[in-house]
């Protein structure tokens, strides 16, 4: 049986995958820094369930519909703006992303997308037969992130290149695009002829930021991507959407193409989408706690870990934040030293190809005593490093 390349990957584990077999095998606890599951503490919103088990009632009789329930996508319109019309429901984000590499890309040509970033669109992409490059993102102390929009205008211009993915804010960069780049990242787009694709996910936890999103553009196509994933932290209900805006007649052929596609694989689920509306009543309650939970964990990273050769990265919003220690090894040796010694478990930059090294990613999700404990652990061992 032949299978097709991109469908397989290097199974090989990494050296921290490794290591942490070898203590789990060993009945070793080990503080996870890195887990971004919500579902394991104990952020989901008690209402979800129980919305979900009222919708089942009326799930019985299978009336298809491409973009999703025309209630749902009503709750969509009512909450961020635009028409049902402008709304597809999809099983998750990464359907999502999948859907619009097809929509957007032959096989062969290439969508942009930021770095560094979070591992997710180039494996999706290749599963398309889509190739990725990137645009830089630059980060300069104290102020913060910011795309470097003369490369991507350069990227954008590239004949391949059908479409530029934002990510907004970024993960791990915790970056909104700024008011002073949303203008030329339109522009760069539209005059390569590209599409824009912004990922909004994280778009409701701002911290040190003010939200911004580019949802409802209408100078470039543009696809806003979002969910349930993050805004109820109830990733197992499995339900996202694409808003899809743009000048009317792109728009409208954007929408007709990707009707196509949803009609193709109808993969959404009629429980969790009839109950979509009361779900969405649910979420100013859901993020507003799991932002007590971000911001907390923020403050804490700065009392500990924001000195003495220690540097802790803005963060406007999202989940995770970038920490710059002391540069006694690279990051992925540091990562490696700190499972291994300190059974203690963090992203080491080089996983989201951040250029410096040194730099660390923790997540903010964790109960706040476990992460205060994690910023300990994480402090001693490296400060032990340079004694």
């Amino acid at each position: 049986m032949h299978l097709a390349a991109r469908a397989t990957a290097d199974g090989t584990p990494n050296a921290l995958a490794v290591a942490r077999a070898e203590l789990r095998a060993r009945g070793v606890d080990v503080l996870d820094l890195t887990d971004s599951n919500p579902t394991r503490h104990g952020l989901t919103h008690p209402g979800v369930l129980e919305a979900v088990r009222r919708a089942t009632s009326r799930a019985g009789r299978y009336a298809p519909d491409p973009r999703g329930p025309v209630v749902a996508r009503e709750a969509l319109a009512a909450r961020f703006g635009g028409g049902p019309d402008d709304y597809f429901l999809t099983a998750s984000t990464s359907e999502a992303y999948g859907w619009l590499l097809t929509l957007l890309a032959d096989p062969g040509e290439t969508v942009a997308i930021p770095a560094p970033g979070y591992p997710l669109v180039e494996p999706l992409a290749r599963l398309a037969a889509v190739r990725t490059t990137e645009y830089p993102l630059h980060y300069v102390h104290p102020y913060g992130w910011s795309t470097d929009t003369t490369a991507l205008a350069r990227v954008a211009a590239r004949d391949e290149v059908r479409g530029v993915v934002v990510v907004n804010p970024g993960n791990p960069t915790g970056a909104y695009v700024a008011d002073d780049e949303r203008a030329p990242l339109v522009e760069a787009a539209r005059a390569g002829g590209a599409a824009l694709v912004s990922d909004e996910v994280f778009g409701p936890f701002h911290l040190d930021g003010r939200p911004r999103t580019l949802a409802g553009e209408e100078r470039v196509p543009t696809f806003a991507l979002d969910g349930l994933s993050k805004l109820l932290c109830a990733p197992q209900l499995k339900l996202g959407w694409v808003r899809v805006s743009g000048p009317h007649d792109e728009a409208a052929a954007a929408v007709a193409a990707l009707e196509t596609i949803a009609d193709t694989y109808l993969s959404v689920g009629a429980p969790v989408a009839l109950a979509l509306p009361d779900l969405l009543a649910l979420a100013d309650d859901a993020v507003a706690a799991t932002r007590e939970r971000l911001v907390g964990n923020l403050a804490t990273a700065r009392a500990l870990l924001d000195d003495g050769g220690w540097r802790v990265r803005r963060c406007e919003g999202g989940w995770t934040v970038l920490v710059d220690a002391p540069r006694w090894r690279p990051d992925d040796e540091l990562a490696l030293h700190l499972l291994r010694e300190a059974h203690l478990s963090v992203h080491p930059g080089w996983f989201y190809d951040l250029p410096t090294p040194g730099a660390l990613a923790l997540s903010l999700l964790p109960e706040p005593a476990a992460f205060a404990e994690g910023c300990r652990r994480l402090r001693a061992a490296v400060d032990a490093l340079g004694a």
